[in-house]
């Protein structure tokens, strides 16, 4: 099986200027550096504060995790260098955007590149190496004479992140969302089912969040009654932890 990634060139680029802003930098390092329990910690307070008045009252935040809330207490308290420079550069990202709606859909841009730009690196720790190993990122993807390229863009063509074992033939491709707003975007699903199908299943469709892997599901069932969901992977912050 041929399998290829052309890359969005376009697409990088923008996500590129994004990670180049230094509180994004920043925080994406902590993230790398952790596992388990600290990037679990680390990664909801991303996915459940979005907003600047979050950051302000993390007690107060909806749907953020007791025992995360108790962390973030604990940290403050004991003045963890890590934890109060994740903290500074965070804040000074979402506070460098207007609190309105338009300040806060430009944060959720810059948001969107934590999960992406993680699992991009960590797949490059894990495969990078490895010669027989393709990973992408903002690509389309192309199988044998099946080509993504060719779908429209209401019927989804790209992928946040991929990757593919020439001398296995197996992969996996990945969409990324900090929470879950796909409640609008099932063509994003369509893509997923449809590269699972067309590579014979050799290639796992992932769709990852920081959100808990059950919060995953729930939205998707409730937006998605009648979807079967078999072909997708859900990675949710549990998962993406131990990647």
């Amino acid at each position: 099986m041929q399998v290829r990634f052309p890359v969005d060139e376009r697409a990088l680029r923008y996500i590129e200027s994004l990670e180049s802003d230094p509180d994004v930098q920043a925080i994406l390092s902590i993230l790398l550096s952790k596992s388990g329990e600290e990037f679990y910690n680390y990664a909801s307070i991303i996915c459940f504060c979005y907003r600047e008045e979050d950051l302000s009252n993390i007690e107060s935040t909806k749907h953020l995790p007791a025992r995360v809330k108790a962390w973030v207490k604990r940290k403050s308290f004991e003045r963890d260098e890590t934890y109060i420079k994740f903290f500074t550069h965070l804040f000074a990202l979402y506070s460098s955007f207007p609190q309105t709606y338009e300040g806060w859909d430009r944060l959720g841009k810059f948001r969107s590149i934590f999960p992406e730009s993680y699992i991009y690196r960590k797949m490059l720790q894990r495969y990078g190496d490895k010669e027989e190993v393709l990973i992408s990122r903002e690509c389309f993807v192309v199988i044998d004479d099946w080509d993504s390229r060719k779908r429209s863009k209401e019927e989804g063509q790209k992928v946040d992140v991929a990757l593919w074992d020439r001398k296995k033939e197996k992969g996996m491709v990945f969409e990324t969302k900090v929470k879950i707003y796909i409640k609008e975007k099932e063509h994003q699903l369509d893509l997923l089912d449809t590269i699972h199908e067309v590579s014979h299943h050799r290639i796992t469709t992932i769709l990852a969040s920081f959100a808990p892997k059950q919060v995953v599901l729930s939205h998707l069932r409730e937006f998605f009654p009648r979807r079967d969901l078999s072909r997708i992977t859900v990675f949710g912050i549990d998962e993406l932890s131990n990647l």
